[in-house]
């Protein structure tokens, strides 16, 4: 069994994970970027809340192994840590290290799992890391081309605006070696140094071209709404130039991929002298 992110990457291989745990669908009905190009329906479901997994459901699976991402050596993402130690009896939990590194890394340890199990999975995994490749290239060249660019990540509730620190989070991490010039908080305490908490009245604290919204609350627009009218008067909201940040994506070199090449398409469509 595997939590959402890594069982999207598993699927794109060709790999049947038994039982998921994590989001599979946004509420109305469509698939949550979690897991990928993965088909939800062809997933069984053990618990779409974080840390919140049928375990009685997970037993009756007898799964060989419980594979998770990791933020910290002993973080598993979506299991509750009062838990660790009754999963642990079921199963032994393999973790997969996805913070302060680009996304190559926990990328190929997904892969390098995947072909794990034999068959032709190896060529699968090669042929969408070659993908993966091609994106990147492309993605890079659209950055090169627009100097100047500058993005800030963020995600946000009706209280607080949530700037993210880009090199703990494997996406933006990449993105940055790749050439994005991405905003970097000065202070950056919450979550285990992840995110700067802003009021929404500091909401201009930080000036960018272009906003990547984080969409596990369904679209861009769930981080607009939070927005009070100062929010709305920020250069990128004005210009339109808020795209979507999949903060939760599945770990597959072909949805890496197909990420990349919607983020080079916003590069290259944005204007770059906003701030």
């Amino acid at each position: 069994m595997a939590q959402s992110t890594v069982a999207g990457g598993l699927w794109e291989y060709g790999v049947e994970v038994a039982g998921v745990f994590g989001p599979l669908r946004y509420a109305d009905g469509t698939p949550d970027p979690s897991i990928g190009l993965a088909d939800p329906d062809e997933l069984e479901s053990l618990g779409e809340i974080d840390s919140e997994i049928n375990i009685e459901a997970l037993a009756a699976l007898q799964p060989d192994i419980i594979v998770t991402p990791m933020w910290g050596a002993d973080e598993y993402w979506g299991i509750a840590s009062d838990d660790v130690a009754t999963l642990e009896q079921i199963a032994p939990i393999v973790g997969i290290r996805v913070d302060d590194r680009p996304m190559e890394d926990p990328l190929a340890s997904v892969g390098e799992l995947a072909a794990s199990f034999g068959g032709d999975r190896a060529d699968a995994v090669e042929a969408a890391r070659t993908e993966f490749e091609a994106a990147s290239e492309d993605f890079a060249d659209a950055v090169a081309a627009k100097p100047g660019l500058t993005v800030l990540a963020a995600s946000g509730t009706v209280d607080e605006l949530y700037v993210a620190y880009p090199p703990g989070f494997p996406d933006l991490n990449y993105y940055a070696e790749l050439g994005l010039d991405l905003v970097e908080p000065t202070e950056h305490p919450e979550a285990g140094g992840y995110w700067q908490a802003l009021s929404w009245e500091q909401v201009d604290t930080y000036q960018a071209d272009m906003i990547m919204a984080d969409v596990r609350g369904g679209s861009v627009d769930f981080l607009l709404d939070q927005m009070p009218p100062l929010g709305r008067q920020l250069p990128a909201v004005q210009a339109d130039q808020m795209v979507a940040w999949t903060a939760s994506s599945a770990l597959g070199y072909g949805n890496a991929a197909a990420v990349l090449d919607a983020l080079a398409d916003a590069v290259t469509s944005a204007d770059a002298g906003l701030v």
